[in-house]
């Protein structure tokens, strides 16, 4: 190793403590404003259930298949939804985020359905990563999966 003059090394001692006094981009909590603008408000993250194009994955074409409604979705107006919450026992007071805006409400009525699908068509589905790896992460089969009756309500938040 190369012997170095001392105010070579001094100088080299000097800019190593200024860099490495406090980390500029030290972590730190965020708020829930924050948070709710980090990711999902942009689109980023969609569950791919509203739409019927054919580049869904198998697990987001099976979710869609099993939840859809001959009937599709009814507008409720906030009075509407409270009435229809106080009838299974709720109250709009539970749901945090729900702030008086209009819901649509969707009830299942799909034949029992069975679907395949990857583990990465779940990833896929749920933060639109890509999984490039030549190993499969494991299927999964659902089998005569039935969601008839059960009641959907969905609001912009």
């Amino acid at each position: 190793m190369p012997c170095r003059s001392t105010p070579f090394q001094t100088l080299a001692l000097a800019c190593a403590l200024l860099f490495s006094v406090a980390p500029k981009a030290a972590p730190k909590p965020l708020s829930d404003a924050e948070m709710s603008s980090v990711r999902g408000a942009d689109g980023s993250i969609l569950a791919g259930l509203a739409s019927s194009s054919s580049s869904q994955n198998p697990f987001t074409s099976g979710l869609a298949a099993a939840f859809s409604s001959s009937s599709g979705a009814t507008l409720l107006t906030p009075a509407q939804f409270a009435s229809a919450l106080e009838a299974v026992n709720l109250a709009p007071t539970m749901f945090a985020d729900y702030q008086g805006q209009p819901v649509a409400q969707t009830v299942v009525d799909a034949k029992p359905v069975t679907f395949s699908f990857n583990i990465s068509d779940v990833l896929q589905a749920t933060t639109g990563l890509q999984s490039n790896v030549g190993a499969s992460m494991g299927t999964i089969t659902i089998k005569d999966f039935d969601a008839r009756g059960t009641t959907l309500w969905v609001w912009h938040h």
